[in-house]
């Protein structure tokens, strides 16, 4: 019987991923980094025919989905570019075969990360959390692997973040009955420059657009948040000074121990609204909050990091 293997060089599950030398652990999926064209199209008149041109090429965004553990160079990375130092990294995308051998690599030049996504967090959930990091590269190029091993580049075992592990302050609003926090996204637009010497354009950070973030809360703190609401929209009290300081942290299985972190700089109401009230549904009635914020700051623990 022929080998049910042969002929399959590539295992979809089996791939490392390096920023600046440091091994990227605990990664769920990979993709992106293409090769892709802009075409131009002339319509050439009463010949009825459409010919085309490759205008400029570009590399597509590479996305690591990531968890807990993921290593100092992608932490390191995502904190620079919420500190907005902007910082491009080089890196390589390693795949392998069955047996764990590297078949080919994709190295990247001078990335700069362009999104980073956060999932919901919610008390009941059990669901691990992973991180969705889009990035741009300027320059990626194709090789061959060099047949070496990968499995010494995985990270060591690490407890997972948990959804349902976390608990927000914002000023000095009540905040242990926030039920759940609604995913968000931070994002840095990035601007091409075509040079005209070169095919590949180079990258420039252009606007870092900070998300907004939704809390779910239990009705039992109503009044506390209703009175700051109030004196947000309708007595004016808005100002910059009128602001606040929050933070998400994420916890370890204790509920105690500080994981992770997520910051919330400057934040003020964007809306204030009651849950829909359904008759014969057996549920705790909540309130939802919108606030915007001017910034955001990440830190991990030493261990997960």
């Amino acid at each position: 019987m022929a080998d049910a293997g042969a002929g399959r060089s590539y295992a979809p599950a089996n791939f490392i991923v390096d920023i600046d030398g440091y091994a990227v652990n605990f990664i769920k999926k990979f993709e992106g980094l293409s090769m892709e064209a802009d075409i131009v199209a002339n319509d050439l008149g009463p010949d009825n025919f459409q010919a085309k041109h490759v205008s400029n090429i570009k590399w597509t965004e590479g996305k690591i989905t990531v968890g807990a553990g993921m290593g100092k160079g992608m932490y390191e990375w995502i904190k620079q570019s919420f500190d907005k130092a902007y910082a491009p990294k080089n890196g390589t995308v390693t795949a392998a075969n069955f047996d764990f051998k590297a078949q080919t690599q994709i190295t990247f030049q001078s990335a700069l990360i362009t999104k980073v996504g956060f999932p919901a967090l919610k008390g009941d959930s059990k669901d691990a959390i992973y991180l969705d990091v889009s990035f741009q590269p300027e320059i990626c190029r194709w090789g061959k692997g060099d047949g070496k091993d990968i499995r010494g580049n995985y990270g060591t075992k690490q407890k997972a973040w948990l959804a349902a592990n976390f608990k927000v302050e914002i000023g000095s609003l009540p905040c242990t009955r926030v039920a759940s926090v609604d995913a968000f996204e931070w994002k840095c637009e990035c601007s091409p420059d075509q040079v005209g010497v070169t095919r590949e354009p180079t990258y420039h950070p252009a606007k870092v657009v900070t998300p907004d973030t939704k809390f779910s809360v239990s009705m039992a703190d109503y009044e506390q948040w209703q009175q700051a609401a109030k004196k947000w929209f309708i007595d004016g009290e808005h100002l910059a000074s009128n602001e606040m300081q929050g933070s998400i942290t994420l916890l370890g299985p204790d509920m105690k121990k500080e994981v992770g972190r997520v910051d919330l700089v400057n934040m003020g109401f964007k809306k204030f609204s009651k849950e829909p009230f359904e008759s014969g549904k057996n549920a705790i009635a909540r309130f939802s909050v919108e606030f915007y914020c001017e910034g955001i700051k990440f830190t991990m623990s030493e261990t997960d990091a």
